[in-house]
């Protein structure tokens, strides 16, 4: 009997994270009327990713916070979504491409291969924290970076090194750095799954 080859469904989107419900409402209100949903997301919200406009790059389901994740996967390519409430306050999601029926394991291209260190850092530091806005510690973060279902997280880790980003991974945490032990421990947590 042949195995069926398992295919999912990614989504591409930008958020804007704020805190309070009123200000969420009217964000929405003027991104309806036709402002720039990255621009406000650069000025308002409380998440890291606004250094680039909110986004947040692929995202297949388990990535997310529920009900951010039921918001994303429900609407339509296009569509700005919310305020949809989580516990880390207040989302308006801009879901900008929809992909059905890809092999998990694919991802579109990241660019990350060809960006400056600078850069990479930059969004390096924006998966860590996303990482541990939704519970995890920073060893569980370290072994993100390593996993293929995070491409882009995967594709800087593999530029800047593991090195560089346990620096990262611990500023983001406020911890001092990991020991090398310690990071191959956390990447291996990986290999198991």
């Amino acid at each position: 009997m042949a195995n069926k080859e398992r295919k999912v469904k990614k989504v591409q989107a930008r958020h804007i994270l704020i805190g309070k419900q009123e200000l969420a409402e009217e964000l929405k209100k003027r991104i309806d009327a036709g402002e720039d949903f990255s621009a406000l997301a650069e000025e308002y919200s409380e998440c890291p990713s606004k250094k680039r406009g909110g986004d947040l790059g692929w995202f297949g389901k388990g990535a997310m916070v529920r009900p951010f994740e039921v918001a994303a996967f429900s609407a339509e390519e296009g569509a700005v979504v919310g305020p949809v409430k989580t516990e880390f306050g207040w989302h308006l999601i801009y879901v900008y491409e929809v992909q059905d029926d890809i092999d998990p394991n694919a991802g579109p291209p990241t660019g990350d291969e060809d960006a400056d260190e600078k850069t990479l850092r930059t969004v390096a530091e924006n998966y860590a924290h996303e990482f541990m806005m939704l519970g995890y510690s920073s060893k569980k973060v370290l072994s993100l970076f390593t996993s293929s279902h995070f491409k882009s997280a995967n594709a800087v880790y593999n530029v800047l090194g593991v090195d560089e980003i346990n620096k990262i991974i611990a500023k983001v945490f406020g911890q001092p750095e990991m020991e090398k032990g310690e990071a191959e421990v956390g990447s291996s947590e990986n290999t198991e799954s």
